[in-house]
């Protein structure tokens, strides 16, 4: 087996793993859907290492599962990079403005200053789809799942 194949068995097996974690969890599936759809949200927002136990503590105020919500901080750690720039052009879509974000010697990342108001626009707007885009066919697929594992 060639390398390439081996880190994508790698990565499809990290992906089974966090979905059984998730479709074995306890408890009602609208609580677990929303514990899964507001981790994924909250990687929208820049609370980098903290966003794990955020989400833990947000979702037990909430009175969602917050397993499911730490499991889903986790697993989405790798697409936050995706999900800063995607905040920063629908941010800047949205109110208007450009702003021109200059990277650091050796292309670091921009600071928060540099981002700014477009970029907590576009963290608001796309945590918020993120939601609506998880919650429902996560929803879905437990009520299914547990109906037919339990007729």
């Amino acid at each position: 087996m060639r390398i390439k194949e081996k880190i994508l068995c790698w990565k499809n097996k990290i992906v089974v793993e966090y979905y059984h974690k998730i479709m074995d969890l306890p408890g009602a599936p609208h609580k677990i859907a929303h514990g899964v759809a507001l981790g994924t949200a909250l990687d929208f927002f820049p609370i980098p290492f903290i966003s794990i136990p955020v989400a833990y503590l947000l979702a037990r105020c909430l009175k969602v599962n917050g397993v499911a919500a730490a499991l889903a901080a986790a697993f989405f750690k790798w697409a936050v990079p995706f999900f800063y720039i995607l905040n920063y052009l629908v941010g800047n879509a949205v109110t208007g403005c450009n702003v021109a974000v200059e990277t650091g010697t050796g292309g670091s990342l921009p600071t928060l200053e540099q981002l700014s108001y477009p970029f907590f626009v576009g963290a608001a707007i796309n945590a918020a789809a993120a939601w609506l885009l998880i919650y429902f066919p996560v929803r879905r697929i437990l009520e299914m799942r547990r109906t037919t594992k339990h007729p």
